[in-house]
């Protein structure tokens, strides 16, 4: 449930199995213009991930949310929240295989204690259509989404859309400095959760934004090296205020050169705006990097200088997987760094094989660790799946088998279930959307169902 980044396993059990001598072909075919995630992929083509753990994934650069939290001006807490949004895509370029499906139910909780401390519990609440909640939990801000994805082939390229929406309810300054960040952060064991519940239904306290995740396009599925970029707009709307942050990425044309298109892959600009206003603008690449330009009479304005400040940019166009290109975002006079994408402490040798293991970070290798204190997980937690394990053990045909008992075993209880489902730990309001409850955090597990085991895993 915790994690420590400085003690967690710094490699898979096996590395990756080679995919050369397996065609997708036969089972894409069958799936051209439909919703992939009603088919049952080859679990070849999978990551040893549950798709709820990729979720969390995306609180690997959480501090950028709690420096959002403490920033001096608007301005500065919209920066900081972009670029939160921005660190979330670049951990998805490099990662071209598919998560596993969750089974209606799962649960994943995740705990990090150290610097930038947060929880996040996620849970499958709906299989048809596949819909994710999750809510999370920092020092001075709370994270919410249902994510509702759609993923279809279109011959060559492989489309992931999100119907859901990402809400961020974060602290003002005035209440953050009533109190230090260690006495706003609560426990998820059920110490003060009739405090936090009260903390949560006080909107007043709160800075309220919302946005949605763009279009993610994976390309040469069939031939060809697999890359991965997003399209469109991320529109971050402040709900209290008329403020807003318009981040667009740009967009390639089809007949545009290799040579253009490596100078060009990945990069955004954007503004930020009171009304029709433009307050302030920004730039970056959402595979390494994000800049704030400090005077907006510099957006047009270019310099001889590119970003230097290092790091891991994202691998792309490259036939070496171990050659990694250097960021050729061109900056401005006032560009100013916020934030960069980097891979802690990994040696020459880590970084070189990263493609061995699913271009997993250090934090990703820490998702699916066995826990000594498993027991104190409810049975419906990911780290339970065992065709999880044995593709982290490249034993394909038993992570084959066991998938396929699972998928089962979900089609049966759908037969026989009476009435609509209930989530255990989220449920949906009003507007259709699942909130959470917070009855996670009395850590009553024992109606939970047993999802993965003929024998419950806590007796």
């Amino acid at each position: 449930m915790a994690i420590d980044l400085t003690k967690s396993r710094r490699k898979l059990p096996s590395a990756m199995i080679d995919r050369s001598s397996y065609s997708i072909l036969s089972v894409l075919k069958q799936a051209i213009g439909n919703d992939l995630t009603r088919f049952s992929i080859p679990v070849i083509w999978s990551e040893p991930l549950s798709f709820l753990q990729r979720l969390s994934e995306g609180l690997e650069y959480s501090s950028l949310l709690d420096q959002a939290a403490s920033a001096n001006t608007s301005i500065e807490r919209f920066h900081y929240i972009t670029a939160f949004i921005v660190s979330n895509l670049s951990t998805h370029l490099e990662r071209t295989s598919k998560p596993f499906n969750p089974l209606l139910g799962e649960t994943f909780e995740l705990k990090k204690e150290n610097d930038s401390p947060f929880h996040f519990i996620a849970e499958q609440v709906s299989h048809h259509p596949p819909v994710s909640a999750l809510y999370a939990r920092g020092s001075n801000w709370i994270l919410t989404a249902n994510i509702e994805p759609r993923v279809k082939f279109h011959g060559t390229t492989v489309v992931a859309t999100s119907e859901g929406r990402w809400v961020l309810h974060i602290k003002r300054r005035s209440e953050i400095s009533r109190s230090s960040s260690q006495s706003s952060f609560y426990s998820c064991s059920g110490e003060n959760s009739e405090q936090d519940e009260q903390t949560d239904n006080q909107d007043n306290r709160y800075d309220e934004y919302t946005w949605q995740s763009p279009t993610a396009v994976i390309h040469n599925i069939l031939f060809g090296y697999l890359w991965c970029e997003f399209q469109g707009e991320i529109n971050l709307q402040h709900i209290q205020t008329n403020q807003r942050a318009i981040l667009t990425i740009q967009s390639l044309s089809w007949f545009a050169t290799q040579a253009t298109r490596e100078a060009e892959m990945f990069k955004f600009i954007g503004y930020i705006y009171d009304g029709d206003d433009k307050l302030a603008a920004f730039h970056g690449n959402y595979g390494h990097c994000y800049y704030a330009i400090d005077a907006l009479k510099d957006v047009d304005s270019i310099t001889k200088s590119c970003c230097s400040i290092g790091g891991n940019n994202c691998i792309h166009f490259n036939s070496n997987p171990s050659l990694v290109p250097p960021c050729n975002l061109i900056l401005t006079p006032s560009s100013r760094l916020i934030w960069y994408r980097c891979l802690p402490s990994m040696t020459d040798e880590e970084l070189a094989a990263r493609s061995q293991y699913y271009y997993f970070t250090p934090f990703t290798m820490s998702l699916n660790e066995s826990i000594s204190s498993l027991s104190s997980l409810p049975p419906t937690d990911c780290r339970y799946r065992q065709d999880v394990r044995f593709l982290e053990q490249s034993d394909l045909d038993a992570a084959s088998s066991e998938k396929h008992r699972l998928e089962q075993q979900q089609r049966a209880e759908a037969r026989s279930r009476e009435g609509d489902y209930q989530p255990l730990w989220f449920k949906q309001n009003d507007n259709k959307e699942y909130i959470y409850t917070r009855k996670y955090e009395q850590r009553n597990f024992e109606h939970c169902p047993n999802l993965f085991f003929q024998e419950s895993p806590l007796s």
